[in-house]
């Protein structure tokens, strides 16, 4: 469900990027909500249509998520995925 429009009472929303446990992170503007999956009512060849939903909550989740996805890479991490062979 991730790179795909994202509509709200039949208006474009934003794009959805991830996945985050119950929610699914869109980015509206500069902003990225975690918007609860029990808030997805249908998902078509458009996009994703969603209900309302409270927005300070997909605020406080949504900043949680960046948080937890800008965690600097370890050199550990880098060589246990090869990035540093030549």
């Amino acid at each position: 469900m991730i790179c795909r429009f994202v509509f709200k009472n039949g208006e474009l929303f934003g794009e959805s990027i991830d996945e985050y446990g119950d929610y699914l992170i869109v980015k509206v503007a500069a902003d990225f909500l975690a918007i609860p999956k029990n808030c997805i009512e249908n998902v078509d060849e458009e996009g994703i249509h969603i209900t309302e939903f409270n927005e300070e909550e997909a605020k406080e989740i949504g900043a949680k998520w960046i948080e937890e996805k800008s965690k600097p890479v370890t050199l550990e991490e880098l060589e246990h995925y090869k990035f540093n062979e030549e």
